[in-house]
């Protein structure tokens, strides 16, 4: 089934337009930010430091802390920024930077967002275009595109105001481009080599993830093109991609050590538990992974992705066996680097999150559509194989009604503060971090820290992961420190508590709200309180959810909003 150009046009550019309006909804109704994101506006915007050892913060200091004001245009101060946090290169900042600085002193979800809407537009293109590649046919490379475009796994990467949207325009503008070099056979043009060279640069100077995809397509195709003798075309991809890379490592020549010792690297974990523990917890992990697909693509249930996946192999199966048939070469351009890199960055990624796999969704996606699509080709009746994009539409329509994408929030009252003042008590995490746009709310906040742990935190952990099929043997602290530490970070440990109690503005006040992370020993923050000020009166405003609402511990930190009790002291 083929449609003309002029419909393939409109339908594309249907599916695009309802796909982003269902971004603008959701982002309109977001509430709330992932400490990342706020991260984001700060790495992109301010070297400005907050006090964050007993000291206290204005609004407009946290303004300062995300909007460009002082720095605008200043690219050095973006760069710096990433030479210090040694976790990303600085490309994504930079857009982030440049959008900003056209709106001094302003901290909007929409600026970042806009660069998301950008980039989710070029990736649907280049989405629909790998689809017509691998199948010659344009009815089922909208279908495929749809499939993605209309699902949870789409907006979600659209409304997360990381760098993880730009990601996925590059994976895809890497693989769109070493289809039509395969396409091209022994030939190689200037132009595509040249494009080649700038999305090699630019998507390692976006996320280094693009590393692995790139590299997984570029496997598939050296074996294709050594089978088939295009040694020439290999030679020039090849040393295409080099160059890039060579390029990129000039730009920013911290890739090197943020990659293998920074604190997301491969070399940013430093364990001491038995091998059975990362075993077990290996498997929990691709368990949680498997939930994320679920809920992302699956309508949340997972009988519908192991049906889906039965279905797939099934109909492979007859496909090969009976009628003869192979899949097509290009296929493998897209079941290799989907299915393999969705794995890998299970099994390693620091934290059981989505984000770490956004850039393969889009390849997963399409490798589903097209499954199902093959399936009901066995079947004569052409009509019947408008089961597929009804299929799509309906599961579409059902999924935004049955699941809530991750980042939205909306579920804390805290942004309607109970009090004129603000405490945070936290350690030397940083947890402060994802509750800067609720200090905006209060006329000012202090910022305090405690070297007294939570006592109950590592109990609570290793009991939710037992049940959940770790071996811990007891030492499950070990895991979750290193994590909670991005590995080999030094963290400088300090007790502000004594110059919370003797602070002048705070003994003065007749309430104030106090949030209290639960890293940190709450007992000891109440006590301190209640016995070295006026304050004796505490009610608890709002509680901290628990572990046991949750499969994926990281979800835990997404879904509170805050992960702290929060209370109101009062004289």
């Amino acid at each position: 089934m083929q449609l003309g150009k002029k419909s393939t046009r409109i339908w594309l550019a249907v599916i695009i337009i309802v796909s982003l309006a269902l971004s603008f909804i959701f982002m309109a109704v977001k509430q709330g930010y992932h400490e990342d994101e706020l991260l984001t506006y700060n790495l992109a915007n301010s070297s400005k430091q907050l006090g964050v050892d007993g000291e206290w913060n204005s609004p407009e200091d946290f303004t300062e802390y995300l909007a460009a004001g002082e720095h605008r245009f200043d690219y050095k101060n973006v760069y710096d920024n990433q030479v210090i946090d040694a976790s990303h290169p600085p490309l994504y900042y930079a857009l982030v930077h440049t959008v900003c600085s056209f709106f001094p002193g302003v901290f909007s979800r929409w600026l970042a967002f806009s660069i998301n809407v950008v980039m989710m537009t070029g990736a649907l293109l280049l989405l629909y275009g790998i689809g017509k590649r691998v199948t010659g046919n344009n009815f089922y490379a909208l279908v495929g595109v749809g499939g993605y475009a209309f699902s949870i796994a789409c907006i979600t990467t659209t409304v997360y105001l990381r760098m993880y949207a730009s990601l996925t325009f590059w994976v895809l503008a890497f693989l769109y481009l070493t289809l039509r070099i395969y396409d091209g056979g022994s030939r190689v043009s200037v132009i595509r080599a040249l494009l080649m060279l700038v999305t090699v640069t630019l998507g390692i100077l976006t996320q280094y993830y693009f590393i692995l995809c790139a590299g997984l397509i570029g496997l598939v195709f050296l074996i294709f093109s050594i089978r088939e003798r295009h040694i020439k075309s290999l030679i020039i991809y090849i040393i295409t991609a080099l160059v890039g890379a060579g390029l990129a490592l000039a730009a920013y020549p911290y890739i090197i050590t943020n990659v293998l010792g920074g604190n997301r690297g491969f070399g940013s974990l430093k364990l001491e538990i038995d091998m059975i523990t990362v075993v077990t917890y290996f498997g929990y992990k691709l368990l949680c992974y498997v939930q994320l697909l679920v809920k992302e693509m699956f309508l949340g249930q997972s009988w519908l992705l192991y049906g889906c996946t039965g279905l797939a192999l099934l109909s492979w199966l007859l496909l090969r066996t009976v009628k003869k048939q192979k899949l097509p070469r290009k296929a493998w351009f897209i079941i290799i680097p989907g299915t393999v890199y969705f794995i890998f960055i299970a099994l390693v990624s620091p934290f059981n999150s989505d984000r770490y796999v956004m850039a393969s969704l889009p390849l997963l996606s399409l490798m589903y559509s097209f499954a199902m699509l093959r399936m009901f080709s066995l079947v004569n009746a052409k009509k019947l194989r408008l089961v597929v994009p009804v299929g799509i539409i309906l599961a579409s329509g059902l999924a935004f009604l049955l699941v809530k994408p991750y980042y939205i929030y909306g579920e804390t009252t805290l942004y309607q503060p109970q009090t004129k003042n603000c405490v945070f008590v936290g350690t030397s995490m940083m947890e402060w971090n994802k509750c800067i746009d609720k200090f905006m709310n209060y006329d000012s906040t202090m910022i305090a820290k405690t070297t007294e742990m939570s006592k109950t935190l590592y109990t609570e952990l290793d009991d939710f992961a037992q049940k959940r099929g770790v071996i811990t043997n007891g030492k499950v602290a070990s895991l979750a420190q290193s994590f909670m530490t991005n590995g080999n970070v030094e963290r400088t440990e300090s007790n502000s508590l004594d110059k919370l109690v003797n602070d002048a503005k705070l003994r003065g006040l007749n309430e104030v709200t106090v949030y209290i992370s639960r890293l940190a020993d709450e007992d000891t923050v109440i006590d301190k309180i209640k016995n070295n000020t006026d304050l004796k009166h505490c009610e608890l405003i709002q509680a901290d959810r628990q572990f046991e609402e949750f499969f994926n511990w990281y979800d835990y930190f997404v879904e509170t909003e805050s992960y702290c009790n929060v209370y109101r002291f009062s004289r």
